[in-house]
């Protein structure tokens, strides 16, 4: 399968590369250097993937398009229930070969059940709870878009002001975390996400990208001294939560989005332009991957992961989703990888 890659937006791609690599140091890294831990520190990275996510899937919403639709649940789908089942039959075999495996036991066919279910359970591929948020959310909100009809989007948001409300309150925090079952976790987590989905929606639904394409400057350096500005201080106080919890992963998620969308480098030539797409083709591969790979590197090796080895388990992560997807490209395995 072929990609029109000169036509995708470069700055969303590098923000993509940047966050995945961002994931990784926030999953991988191990050693105490004060600077690497303050770059890892804030928690955005995951929150402003689902903002990207549900900017460009509001077209494929509003207009209802089943096809394309199809296509992006399967692209969800595909590598949601199969990495669980790889790192179940890899860590089982290590386990009755070598007695020796990640978890030193052998895991169970309640906790496959279980992770597959609700996204949560087998530590390596914790990850995954992104991808079945992400299908959940796909499917309700095109579910709600046929039976809300026009009147969806405003409705969208007043849903999403209850969210934020219940959540400065804390109500959905003392509820849901007196919980130990993954189930009350998972729905905790929607509190916190179904914002940042609207918000997105409403922007794509006005078209933001194309509004601010004139202020391409004033948004840059404006939104740049903000950001640092909110996160280095800590203007907003902290709330609470699960995963994402108050505003500031929205504004974080929209500062961020509002300055990549633009192709800050000026990359017009060809042959940069699609060097850019290549190398930021397999986020979703080394997402999916990268605590496996990083949990048998130290499993064997043992040390503190440090900067450098951040750098090599995404290097690693990037070759095995390159060369996965060009031997399944022709089938919908390749969805593990892009």
């Amino acid at each position: 399968m072929k990609f029109n890659m000169s036509k995708r937006n470069k700055g969303i791609e590098i923000l993509r590369m940047f966050l995945c690599f961002r994931i990784v140091l926030l999953h991988c890294y191990s050693s105490n250097n004060r600077f690497i831990n303050k770059l890892r520190g804030h928690f955005f990275q995951v929150p402003c993937f689902f903002f990207m996510s549900f900017y460009f899937l509001y077209p494929t919403i509003q207009k209802r398009n089943i096809i394309k639709m199809k296509i992006r649940l399967e692209r969800i789908f595909v590598p949601y229930i199969i990495y669980p089942i790889i790192v179940w039959i890899s860590n089982n075999m290590m386990f009755i070969l070598f007695k020796i495996n990640r978890f030193n036991r052998l895991l169970t066919l309640n906790e496959l059940k279980i992770h597959i279910i609700i996204g949560r359970g087998i530590k390596n591929i914790s990850v995954l709870w992104f991808l079945f948020d992400l299908q959940i959310l796909t499917i309700l909100f095109f579910i709600l878009t046929f039976i809300l009809k026009d009147n969806f989007l405003w409705i969208f948001q007043i849903i999403a002001l209850f969210c934020y409300i219940i959540q400065y309150k804390e109500i959905h925090y003392l509820f849901f975390i007196q919980y130990t079952n993954k189930i009350f976790t998972s729905i905790g987590n929607f509190v916190e996400i179904i914002p940042l989905a609207i918000a997105a929606f409403s922007l794509s639904n006005i078209e933001y990208i194309q509004k601010i394409a004139n202020k391409k400057w004033k948004i840059i350096f404006s939104f740049t001294f903000l950001f640092y500005f909110i996160y280095e201080y800590n203007v907003i106080t902290p709330i609470k939560g699960m995963s994402s919890p108050g505003i500031k992963p929205l504004i974080a998620s929209f500062f961020l989005f509002s300055v990549f969308s633009f192709n800050i480098f000026e990359f017009d030539k060809l042959k940069i332009s699609l060097f850019i797409s290549k190398a930021t083709l397999y986020t979703k591969g080394i997402y999916c991957q990268h605590k496996i790979v990083h949990s048998y590197i130290n499993f064997y090796y043992g040390k503190k992961t440090t900067f450098f080895g951040c750098i090599i388990i995404y290097i690693i992560s990037y070759f095995i989703s390159f060369i996965g997807f060009h031997i399944f490209s022709k089938t919908k395995l390749r969805f593990l990888f892009i």
